[in-house]
């Protein structure tokens, strides 16, 4: 009997918003909309620059399977999570977010780093682009895991971010072979169209544990199959997993498996922040499949939840029965 819906696997960071110019971003080489990665010398360079320049808007604990956990928790889902953090106050900040909902954390505190932590920057067109920096968690490994979390739960997910190092990519692998070897279910959502774009093989090397699903947005299934075309890239990630997922921002999402193609259209929102959106499409794509295994049900609860999302700063709502309200619709 698994008593866990999702075991999930990824970065540990603190979140740290701003809403800047994009002029600013041209000024520091961020690629609008995606996450680069950055090193700590650097980051403690650029964050102190932008504190400077621009106020906060939120800080909060993150990482974008972290924030699907969060959800899950919230609509009180039975959920699992491991990372890696350092035993400083960001990291221990991180830990009991989680703890305090109710998620069943495995998380490793390292006396190496800083807790990691990530510049999600917004500019006037609510576009988010994330600078990060992973600190502690590009130091998770094997022993990190739990088997026995990949054993009781229906589901491992595990996020694209990972692949950005030998290390992770290896963490990552060895879940998915745990879990084939557990009869536990495989997710992986690939996360951004950067990642995805200079980690392609690594990514392909975990697609190729052949999967149950795959999230993904438009950009990211161009990137990974190397098209333009959508029915094409389509037809490519359906050749590792039996279901795809994908967001299409204002045309809505898509699912697709051996049945066929269907499209929900998006619902109307009025966005502020992008932050979070497609975590909180996954989370509540999950939720609704577990509760009537409906596709189309689950698509349209989760283009309604990510509209939601999209209308505050944040990848997280303020309070439980925020979310609880999503439930109304």
């Amino acid at each position: 009997m698994k008593n866990s819906i999702i075991y999930a696997i990824g970065n540990a960071l603190l979140d740290y918003e701003y809403r800047v110019s994009e002029d600013f971003l041209n000024e520091i080489n961020l690629t609008k909309g995606c996450m680069e990665l950055n090193d700590r010398e650097n980051h403690i360079r650029i964050h102190s620059e932008i504190k400077n320049k621009f106020k906060d808007i939120k800080v909060m604990p993150g990482g974008s399977v972290a924030n699907s956990i969060y959800t899950l928790a919230q609509l009180n889902l039975n959920v699992a999570f491991s990372g890696k953090v350092t035993d400083d106050k960001s990291g221990n900040i991180f830990i009991k977010s989680l703890e305090k909902i109710g998620v069943n954390t495995k998380i490793i505190k390292s006396n190496m780093y800083e807790t990691g932590e990530c510049l999600v920057l917004i500019t006037d067109d609510n576009e988010r682009t994330m600078y990060t920096y992973l600190g502690s968690s590009a130091d998770l490994r094997h022993e990190d895991i739990s088997t026995e979390m990949i054993k009781n739960s229906k589901y491992v997910l595990v996020e694209g971010y990972l692949v950005s190092s030998t290390t992770t990519t290896d963490v990552a692998k060895h879940a998915f072979e745990k879990a084939s070897a557990l009869k536990t279910k495989k997710i992986l959502t690939l996360s951004d169209p950067n990642i995805v774009k200079f980690f392609h093989e690594n990514i392909i090397m975990l697609m190729d544990q052949h999967l149950d699903m795959v999230f993904c947005n438009e950009n990211e299934a161009y990137n990974i199959s190397k098209t333009d075309n959508l029915s094409d890239a389509v037809n490519f990630l359906k050749k590792y997993s039996n279901e795809i997922i994908i967001t299409l921002g204002e045309k809505g999402s898509l699912f697709s498996d051996t049945h066929g193609t269907v499209n929900v259209e998006a619902i109307k929102a009025n966005p502020v922040d992008l932050t979070g959106a497609g975590d909180m499409f996954l989370a509540s794509f999950i939720y609704s499949r577990e509760k009537d295994n409906n596709v189309l049900n689950a698509l349209k609860f989760a283009n309604h939840c990510s509209g939601k999302i999209i209308e505050q700063y944040g990848a997280k709502l303020s309070h439980k029965q925020d979310y609880l309200d999503l439930l109304t619709i």
